[in-house]
């Protein structure tokens, strides 16, 4: 059984071909994350435009790293999902899936269970709460980038 079979065509989709993979050129920040016990690892970049106004915004955002598809899959949709975000949108946007990855039902903020949102896709990891870290790996560490 492949990870298609599993996970599905938008996971696959994003490991495949994962959005926003690489370097930003002068980012704001750059944070290290790591799953031990996976051996994910990704190192998330972001660019704050206005960091110092009263309300920033996420310019550009992107990540690097080896991992799983989860791990992968799940970094290329929040790089998505947190462009042109405000820092404090961004942070809640980040709470908000990570409460819905540890079982929380109607997340305020979240793509529905039934939205054709990519991020839905990723709701299903909660099947195998051994994989819930790989899913929050990127989320965390953009969190790290943000609170810095």
């Amino acid at each position: 059984m492949s990870y298609r079979d599993v996970f599905g065509e938008i996971l696959a989709d994003h490991y495949e071909s994962p959005r926003n993979f690489g370097k930003i050129d002068h980012p704001t920040k750059v944070e290290q994350g790591y799953n031990p016990l996976c051996g994910d690892q990704v190192a998330v970049s972001v660019l704050v435009k206005d960091a110092e106004s009263a309300c920033p915004m996420i310019d550009q955002c992107s990540f690097e790293g080896e991992g799983c598809s989860i791990c992968l899959a799940s970094a290329s949709m929040m790089t998505e999902l947190v462009k042109g975000h405000s820092r404090e949108e961004a942070l809640q946007l980040i709470e908000a899936f990570r409460q819905k990855m540890q079982g929380a039902e109607n997340v305020p903020g979240l793509p529905s269970d039934t939205s054709e949102e990519d991020l839905v896709a990723l709701y299903g990891i909660r099947r195998f709460p051994v994989r819930i870290k790989c899913a929050l790996l990127a989320w965390t560490t953009l969190k790290k980038a943000l609170d810095a």
